[in-house]
């Protein structure tokens, strides 16, 4: 045992708090009453916004922190499909490209893109 660190005197002891979250009464909060003021906005995913955009041209830039050929990385091309965590495009050469999106910075549309 060090003899610098202060003690209780008690080896056994257990300190008095909890860790369970305070308790909230919510009886007395007012209920909503109809439609809210602020618009709902659903969440857009980049899968997502590939889905919309499929056939069109994009650069996508990629980081891979692990690796030290490919650090920083982009791919540009025309978006053939897409998935929860996945993209697909044909490049310039006709070569398709799987792409993980796990690894993505960011994308540029060479037109707008649909949103």
């Amino acid at each position: 045992m060090n003899p610098n660190y202060p003690s209780t005197g008690n080896p056994n002891y257990i300190p008095s708090q909890s860790t369970y979250p305070p308790y909230v009464d919510y009886t007395n909060y007012p209920v909503n009453q109809g439609v809210s003021s602020t618009p709902r906005v659903d969440p857009q995913y980049a899968e997502s916004i590939f889905r919309k955009n499929q056939g069109r041209r994009v650069s996508v830039y990629f980081s891979y922190p692990d690796s030290v050929e490919w650090r920083d990385k982009v791919f540009t091309g025309t978006i053939i499909d897409d998935g929860r965590d996945y993209l697909l495009l044909r490049d310039d050469q006709q070569k398709t490209i799987l792409l993980w999106l796990v690894y993505i910075n960011y994308a540029i549309f060479d037109e707008p893109p649909n949103y």
